[in-house]
């Protein structure tokens, strides 16, 4: 509808809204319908942090604890190494994989020729790749008998016997957080340079006439302008710092690295399907969960107030 120069758009309603977009609603459906499932779905399950669970006996027939598990958790020495594990790894993750991956998609923008779909490519694989086959690679590869690198130290080096990296509290940690670097940074990447693909050519076009070279471009243009994405990738980043890896360390530790390789999740995991304490184990998930919720909004407020960019 038309009044003069400016046009009126009607609202639908909700039940007009959806005859007129019913296949975009039912292609959102399946998707809708696992993240009821399997992410909504098991938070009933968190009523069992104030129980002595037995699997057994249900709900009805568990005995009532309230906050027993929550303090029990606060005070256990080996719940606060594995809390202190995870956030040191975690943002060592970050700060290795973050600026890689930065780096990575601005020099991907900058191929030009035939081959930047084969390095965008190669650079993305390792992210296809599970955990499982990743732990098995390394455990081949470290080795403190036959594996690639103890082989080169050995025989090339001169060392009197191989090095057991994985069984080394001070080396664990390091090989996890290389291992990340490794997978994800390609991944990062292609988000970034989807982004990079945004920007106006005309601001490229612009800044050769006036006589910029590549580093000013890169500088000037183009990370300013995938500000957003940056900031949005760094809160999302931050809301992970209490939450570990497990697949990745539980598929390669050992106790002689709980010291420094111990997570929150493989302790909760220790504490479900070891210790058959359920309760215990869902109290110490629940607080890791509040704290990377204060996480994610203490971050997105400061990035509003410093950068005025904030995900909602």
């Amino acid at each position: 509808m038309k009044k003069g120069n400016n046009t009126v758009r009607c609202k639908l309603s909700a039940r007009d809204d959806f005859k007129k977009n019913k296949w975009y609603y039912c292609m959102v459906l399946p998707g809708l319908i696992a993240l009821l499932l399997f992410s909504y779905g098991p938070m009933f399950g968190l009523a069992i942090s104030v129980y002595d669970y037995n699997p057994v006996a249900g709900f009805k027939n568990s005995e009532f604890v309230g906050l027993k598990w929550f303090k029990q958790a606060l005070g256990d020495v080996y719940y606060r190494t594995a809390i202190k594990n995870t956030v040191i790894i975690k943002i060592a993750q970050t700060v290795v994989t973050f600026p890689i991956a930065v780096i990575l998609a601005l020099f991907l923008n900058e191929v030009k020729n035939k081959s930047k779909k084969l390095f965008q490519t190669a650079t993305i694989l390792p992210y296809f790749i599970s955990w499982v086959v990743i732990a098995t690679m390394f455990r081949n590869l470290l080795s403190p008998s036959n594996g690639l690198i103890n082989e080169i130290l050995v025989n090339v080096f001169g060392m009197e016997k191989g090095i057991s990296f994985l069984s080394e509290p001070r080396i664990f940690p390091l090989i996890i957080i290389l291992q990340d670097s490794w997978k994800m940074a390609g991944y990062w990447a292609l988000i970034f340079l989807t982004a990079i693909s945004g920007i106006d050519p005309s601001l490229y076009e612009v800044a050769t006439l006036d006589g910029a070279g590549r580093w000013r471009k890169m500088l000037s243009i183009t990370i300013p302008c995938i500000k957003t994405t940056l900031i949005t990738v760094f809160i999302i980043l931050m809301g992970y710092l209490v939450i570990g890896p497990f697949e990745q360390v539980f598929t390669q530790y050992s106790p002689s690295v709980y010291t420094t390789g111990d997570i929150a999740e493989t302790f909760s995991f220790r504490m479900a399907m070891t210790n058959n304490n359920y309760g215990y184990a869902t109290a110490t998930g629940l607080i890791q969960s509040f704290f990377a919720s204060i996480l994610v909004i203490s971050t997105n407020i400061c990035s509003k107030r410093i950068a005025g960019e904030t995900i909602y």
